[in-house]
């Protein structure tokens, strides 16, 4: 016990110097006797706060105080971070800095002498601090004004890391309008809103510019639909298979190969609607047909959705109680009724949910549909008198729009496509609100009770 307490002192004393030399450090740089890396007037400020803390630490370290020790450990992690992280650095701009490709042998040197025993070296003494205090643990007392003190840090983290992803959503938001407003206040609402034809002015070269979102707004909803038509049933289809009907064996393989489909990139996506299904489509003799159209894109976005409508709805299946199931049963009813007429209702509003996520994921879709729909700026039409030639037709979405013609937009053109993203922000919070309110739980009926 004297031994852990003199070692203890020991490390008070040691961060207590630590402190002064900061503080005199940060003096001689400021007057001009020292120079340092950080800037002469940025120097005081970070000694002066090197000084409290480390000296704050001190004194608590001393006198056995929880709260020191939470300090120094926590400051000992973020240093030994720090120097992982500047080794990974150093030695990937060693191996892949270099013209020409490095060796496997020049790599493990490498990773050895630049990288392990550089760690080693640097992150001794946080490494040490950091044993040293978790030897010491049982030694500190926290009393219940500590503890709480700790619980509004906590909470106050908590509640900025949440905070957090509000602001950066109201920052787009606001970037976006800002950029969309010589567009608002030079063209008009009205003329963006309900305009039917989109032709710039810095694509034709002239004054005579026209920026109307119709056909893209079309565009847009004809995929969204025929994309919900195809994949919604095929979707809650699954989720019953998965949640209700198929076997664990049968489960375990299916689930992982539907969850791998939200990760596949939308490129991926977009070749294989331009090399299997585009040639596939062509095959429909009807004038015009190029393969790429409104079908294409409607297959692709309904196999795009297919994992998101199938794991919420699964969820919510699997949320039905027991009690459903086993009263359906007991009534006489079978497997195929207690599923249709018992727990597809019961679970109706998380479905609707999972069908609304799917229909936002389809409408912010951008490069597979670039790759397949066509981009054509006209409103889709039938490509003869057979109002089903429509599916032939191609067409160009919001988001489409955007990413084609971003790169070479300028003054009130770019300002225009901002304001595209400002519909399309708009639509789709639209959507994901109307999820969140239908996903809402629900009172129980007195009968659950």
């Amino acid at each position: 016990m004297k031994f852990k307490q003199k070692t203890i002192r020991f490390l008070s004393i040691l961060i207590a110097v630590s402190s002064i030399i900061s503080l005199i450090i940060s003096l001689l740089s400021f007057f001009g006797k020292l120079t340092v890396t950080f800037p002469p007037r940025l120097t005081p400020i970070l000694g002066i706060i090197f000084f409290i803390v480390f000296g704050l630490s001190a004194f608590g370290l001393w006198n056995y105080k929880n709260w020191a020790q939470s300090i120094l450990f926590s400051i000992a992690i973020l240093v030994i971070l720090y120097f992982l992280i500047t080794s990974i650095f150093e030695f990937a701009t060693i191996v892949f800095g270099g013209k020409e490709v490095t060796v496997i042998p020049v790599i493990l040197k490498t990773f050895v002498e630049c990288f392990l025993f550089k760690l080693i070296y640097r992150s001794a003494l946080p490494i040490g601090i950091v044993m040293l205090l978790r030897y010491q643990e049982e030694g500190y007392s926290e009393s219940q004004a500590q503890r709480n003190f700790f619980d509004k840090i906590v909470r106050y983290v908590l509640l900025f890391s949440a905070s957090s992803s509000i602001f950066v959503v109201a920052l787009i938001f606001i970037f976006t309008f800002l950029e969309s407003t010589d567009a608002i206040a030079g063209i008009g609402l009205g003329e963006m809103l309900i305009g039917t034809i989109w032709r710039p002015g810095s694509i034709i070269g002239t004054e005579d510019a026209q920026f109307g979102l119709v056909p893209m707004i079309i565009g847009s909803i004809y995929s969204t639909i025929g994309a919900s038509l195809l994949g919604v049933p095929l979707s809650i289809g699954t989720a019953v298979l998965l949640a209700e009907i198929a076997p664990p064996f049968f489960r375990d393989i299916f689930r992982p190969a539907i969850e791998l489909l939200a990760g596949i990139p939308s490129v991926i996506y977009g070749l294989f609607g331009m090399i299997v299904i585009a040639p596939l489509i062509r095959n429909f003799e009807v004038v015009g047909n190029s393969g790429f159209g409104l079908l294409n894109a409607s297959i692709i976005l309904a196999i795009m959705i297919l994992p998101t409508i199938t794991n919420i709805a699964e969820d919510a299946i699997r949320a039905v109680p027991q009690s459903y199931r086993q009263a359906s049963l007991a009534m006489g009813a079978t497997k195929w009724q207690t599923i249709k007429s018992v727990i597809v209702p019961a679970a109706r509003s998380g479905i609707i949910a999972a069908i609304i996520l799917g229909i936002g994921r389809a409408l912010g879709e951008t490069m597979a549909l670039i790759m397949v729909i066509g981009n054509s700026i006209a409103i889709p039409m039938p490509l003869n008198k057979n109002p089903f030639t429509l599916l032939f037709a191609t067409a160009r979405t919001l988001t489409g729009n955007i990413a084609v013609e971003i790169n070479y937009a300028a003054g009130v053109h770019r300002s225009a496509l901002f304001f595209t993203g400002v519909l399309l922000f708009v639509l789709l919070l639209i959507i994901n609100r109307l999820a969140h309110f239908l996903m809402r739980e629900k009172k129980p009926l007195q009968g659950d009770k």
